[in-house]
């Protein structure tokens, strides 16, 4: 497969981009992390209970590569560049160290909190570091800006690339999650006709499905497709709901009991868990929603977006005394 030169030129123009950018930084007050060296392989199992993503070695971008030729292909015509990375240029020698040691340094600058630096990298290095570049980017706006109008043309960016990424490499799994991720968040920030006309509810829906038949033991395709379940609920109703695009309030509780049965200890299946609840129903599931955020505080993070996750939680719990029958 051949690439034309205006689809490479839009992904070196979405790379250099963002450098005139100001992204808030991760907080000082949440937990720091230092994954430099061998403690990012020491601790990828953690970091990965999740995304599911192997450890990218030499040997694993190679097999990554065989697999996906596109893949390869784009890399090499990125490589081609007069300033693409020296990561880049090595492929073209058949060295994928260099690549390798970059790719990871993309995953070690996300899960510290650098975000922006992590989006940067990665969309400097080609698809392979454009996955977890644009996974930095969507948890960026989604934990960080708060902004809704930033949010949305954050989402709305890393989607674009993930829909010109995605056809390089069309079975990942990974890569297919973060598609449907950016357009769930979209569809939770617009209205509900715009919503309804954007296409996106039932593509989302059906990759996730889809996703969750290929790797039923993932806790973050339930866990999503529960709060797009909770999402349909909340804008048009139960009945309407179940009717028209097959959600209910069954079907996302499931979804998340689910996601819980396969990884009780990942913070951001609560958060969404109890976030899902009050969608549907703040009031009846109340008492359910402060015991999901209480589980989320007890589980140790491994990284700054779960410590994000955490903070989540943490905002959403009552004062201490808000609710005392003390007099």
């Amino acid at each position: 497969m051949r690439f034309s030169p205006l689809s490479v030129l839009v992904f070196l123009v979405a790379a250099a981009g963002i450098q005139a950018e100001t992204w808030t930084p991760y907080p000082s007050g949440l937990p720091q992390f230092d994954y430099q060296g061998e403690r990012l392989a020491q601790f990828w199992p953690q970091l990965m209970m999740g995304p599911a993503r192997p450890f990218p070695t030499a040997d694993y971008l190679q097999d990554y590569f065989r697999r996906y030729p596109a893949v390869l292909s784009r890399t090499r015509e990125l490589a081609a560049a007069a300033d693409a990375a020296d990561a880049l240029k090595a492929v073209n020698d058949h060295n994928f160290e260099p690549l390798a040691q970059a790719v990871q340094q993309v995953w070690r600058l996300h899960y510290e909190g650098r975000f922006k630096q992590a989006r940067q990298l990665g969309l400097s290095l080609g698809p392979v570091g454009a996955i977890p570049g644009l996974y930095a980017q969507m948890m960026y706006a989604t934990l960080i800006v708060s902004e809704p109008e930033e949010k949305l043309r954050l989402l709305r960016e890393a989607a674009a690339l993930s829909e010109q990424l995605l056809p390089l490499a069309a079975d990942d799994a990974f890569a297919r999650f973060g598609l449907a991720y950016a357009r769930a968040r979209i569809l939770e920030l617009l209205p509900t006709s715009e919503a309804s006309a954007s296409g996106y509810l039932g593509d989302t829906r059906d990759t996730l499905q889809s996703l969750m038949e290929e790797n039923p033991g993932n806790p973050l395709y339930p866990a999503m497709l529960g709060g797009i379940h909770a999402g349909v609920v909340a804008r048009v109703g139960g009945f309407l709901g179940r009717l028209t695009y097959g959600s209910s309030t069954s079907k996302a509780i499931a979804a998340f009991d689910q996601a819980l049965a396969n990884e009780p200890r990942l913070p951001v299946i609560y958060f969404e868990y109890a976030r899902a609840l009050g969608m549907i129903d703040a009031e009846k599931y109340r008492q359910t929603q402060q015991q999901l955020r209480q589980a989320c505080l007890q589980q140790q993070v491994f990284s700054a977006e779960e410590a994000l996750n955490q903070r989540q939680c943490r905002e959403q719990l009552p004062a201490p005394d808000s609710h005392s029958t003390d007099d």
